[in-house]
């Protein structure tokens, strides 16, 4: 593919992003909201895989092509904390050579999670912040981590996403 190729499937690619998130409205992110760009694994409860050695699995979302993409990793204790550590160590050299990749910022640290009457709450230091900008960058971050937390939860029906503290709709702006 010559470099006027390269561009355009570039370009198409963030136009379709970005339509996806105008399909998908704006506000707090959800589990269902409607984008037909994103897969999906089947839902799991907290601990309810394992790997030898009394470790687990659990799934982390990449970005693959324009779609979230599901990959296992192993952990000591599943659930969507230790999910969201390993997804913020991005994806490893053979998934980069595969296509997959991550729309989070090298250096994000998880500050905190908690969940509760079906809502998580995840809070991420500063580095989000330095996504490059866009709409379809935000939304891919946030596709990213809600997809994440809420297939290693089934009872999570809602993930809300902080920077530091602030709300991702006023710190992750477009």
């Amino acid at each position: 593919m010559d470099m006027a190729g390269k561009a355009a499937a570039v370009v198409l690619l963030v136009a379709v992003l970005i339509l996806a998130v105008l399909a998908g409205g704006c506000g707090e992110s959800g589990r269902n909201n409607g984008s037909p760009t994103v897969t999906s694994s089947p839902v799991k409860t907290p601990g309810d895989d394992s790997a030898p050695g009394g470790e687990a699995v659990v799934d982390v979302f990449f970005i693959k092509g324009e779609s979230a993409f599901p990959v296992s990793r192993t952990v000591d204790r599943a659930g969507p904390e230790a999910a969201l550590r390993k997804l913020l160590e991005g994806p490893d050299e053979e998934e980069v050579r595969e296509g997959i990749g991550t729309a989070i910022p090298e250096g994000t640290r998880l500050i905190s999670y908690s969940a509760s009457g079906g809502k998580a709450l995840a809070d991420f230091s500063g580095e989000l912040r330095s996504y490059g900008g866009g709409a379809a960058m935000v939304e891919a971050i946030t596709r990213q981590i809600d997809e994440t937390i809420t297939s290693n939860d089934q009872s999570i029906s809602s993930v809300e996403i902080t920077v530091e503290g602030v709300s991702a709709e006023e710190a992750l702006q477009p």
